[in-house]
């Protein structure tokens, strides 16, 4: 590793919080853990192998691409993409072994088709729209869609699914939305069409909305150790850090600015450490003189505009702090903490952005768990 910018992965962290999350749940409750783009930034293959010995029950991901990938790496338990597929793709949901999300006849009957040819019967997951206007046909209007699936002979409707757009925020939405997908489930019990699986909790609703919960949840964000909401106060440990190192310190004087548009001026003499990190990594340029690092024994604010590669930090008058000593932008070190949901608030985002945008050409070093 010669540029001094690397991600830490505690995966004996993640471990605990698919434990921690297995005890929210009945233990007939199914798991599926969201490890779509990259597991949030972590690393989907060593993520997945962790959470496979620690008795995940589904993956989700976000791609048929992911999929294959989790395959090639000797994932045997059962994959969810969870998202729309074009049709011309529909054999690799056979050839994988990979349940697909149906939002659409025409992907249906192309399935149905590849499924025929080979004498198999594909285990599908219907999405329906509850209120997140996303994927999926309105659940007022996915009665006959679901109908018609129903009679495609080589296709097994084994899940039914909806998505929480707001749970965090607003929680009268949100039971109206449990509500109408048990309505709607029963309705289709009513017509002689049943789904094994019915699903809806992500991690704040496993969290917060037990009666969500069915008998399938599909925690993301919680298994990573990041709350989905500031007043949730179970304990998860965060399994991502974020560290570089100082690679030139300079003293500059007072009326001195720092980094592009001078944004940042010397107040009074004080000295500037130049750190191997910047917006191309996945630092957000949001973060310009709002974010603060740690080194050492304190916390350190950054000066002036987030760079490309590169990031400045006013480190006064230390005198003990040299080229070669560790950052940490994300994570913990001494009682000194960073969190993702820190830069979140800093940058005005959400902690999903700040994991699931770091470059995956930043090195992970993964600290396996014991035993």
């Amino acid at each position: 590793m010669i540029r001094p910018l690397w991600i830490e992965v505690d995966l004996g962290a993640l471990k605990s919080n698919f434990q921690t999350i297995r005890k929210l749940v009945e233990p007939k409750t199914k798991i599926v853990v969201t490890v779509k783009q990259s597991a949030y930034g972590h690393g989907m293959i060593p993520v997945a192998q962790t959470l496979a010995a620690a008795g995940a029950d589904f993956f989700g991901v976000g791609s048929i691409e992911e999929a294959i990938q989790l395959r090639e790496n000797k994932i045997k338990q059962p994959i969810l993409t969870l998202s729309a597929v074009f049709d011309k793709f529909a054999e690799y949901f056979i050839r994988y072994n990979v349940r697909p999300t149906v939002v659409d006849l025409s992907f249906a009957a192309r399935l149905n088709k590849e499924a025929a040819k080979k004498k198999r019967i594909v285990p599908v997951h219907v999405k329906v729209d509850t209120g997140m206007g996303r994927l999926g046909l309105y659940y007022s209007d996915a009665y006959d869609f679901i109908y018609e699936l129903a009679k495609f002979k080589n296709l097994y409707l084994e899940g039914i699914y909806t998505h929480f757009p707001a749970a965090d925020t607003e929680r009268e939405f949100t039971n109206s939305q449990i509500d109408t997908f048990n309505k709607f489930i029963k309705e289709l019990e009513e017509k002689g069409i049943t789904f094994k699986f019915h699903h809806c909790a992500n991690s704040i609703g496993i969290v917060d909305y037990p009666e969500s919960h069915f008998n399938m949840v599909r925690p993301g964000l919680i298994l990573y150790g990041i709350k989905p909401s500031a007043k949730i106060n179970l304990s998860f440990k965060p399994v991502l850090s974020l560290k570089s190192k100082i690679i030139f310190v300079k003293q500059i004087k007072k009326g001195m600015g720092v980094s592009y548009a001078r944004v940042y001026v010397a107040k009074k003499p004080t000295q500037i450490a130049t750190v191997a990190a910047g917006y191309a990594d996945g630092y957000p340029w949001a973060l310009s003189n709002r974010a603060k690092v740690t080194i050492k024994d304190s916390y350190f604010p950054l000066a002036g505009r987030v760079c490309m590669d590169h990031i400045m930090v006013d480190i006064g008058s230390r005198n003990d702090i040299k080229v070669g000593d560790e950052v940490v932008l994300i994570g913990q070190k001494k009682g000194l903490k960073i969190s993702a949901e820190d830069l979140a608030q800093w940058a005005g985002t959400i902690p999903y952005e700040i994991v699931s945008g770091l470059s995956s050409h930043i090195p992970r070093v993964y600290k396996h768990p014991r035993g």
